[in-house]
């Protein structure tokens, strides 16, 4: 998206700059260059802004051995009470919470700011086959670690149907 963007600003600045050729000088384009810098600022920041970069927050690892199912979410930095853990009617397993910051700095000049602070919710479809009355969960470090063992999917039995 950044370089649609880009693109399209450049092939502007360029279409600009070939009708300034045209008619000597024109007095604004001092001033369009300036305004399309600010626009690019914009854009770029909003692009690289954390929320969009962590739209997948938690990361994530997914483990499905042969007994269970093991996932783990990197929540480094988020207390252990402000997250919530869920499974629904569905098998969908979902996991939410908030991260926040230890204090403001305000009078701070940030280059880049990369760390994710704010609300988040990770939601992950399960197979029908697990046991969800004996999910174990396990925060350490950082990391949840969520546990579900699977059960035995019964097949269906075919019955022989008698032809007349």
């Amino acid at each position: 998206m950044k370089k649609l963007l880009s693109s399209l600003l450049l092939s502007t600045l360029l279409a600009g700059s070939a009708f300034a050729s045209m008619d000597t000088m024109n007095p604004y384009d001092a001033d369009f260059a300036r305004m399309n810098q600010y626009f690019n600022s914009l854009i770029e920041s909003h692009l690289s802004s954390s929320a969009l970069n962590n739209f997948s927050y938690p990361r994530t690892d997914i483990q499905d051995a042969k007994d269970k199912i093991v996932l783990k979410f990197d929540l480094a930095g988020v207390d252990k009470k402000n997250i919530k853990l869920s499974i629904d009617e569905n098998k969908i397993l979902t996991v939410k919470g908030e991260k926040k910051e230890s204090k403001e700095e305000k009078s701070k000049d940030f280059v880049k700011k990369e760390i994710f602070y704010g609300e988040f919710q990770k939601s992950i479809q399960l197979p029908k086959n697990i046991d969800e009355s004996k999910l174990a969960t396990k925060f350490e470090n950082g990391i949840l670690t969520v546990t579900i063992p699977k059960t035995e999917v019964k097949k269906p039995k075919a019955r022989l149907i008698p032809i007349k």
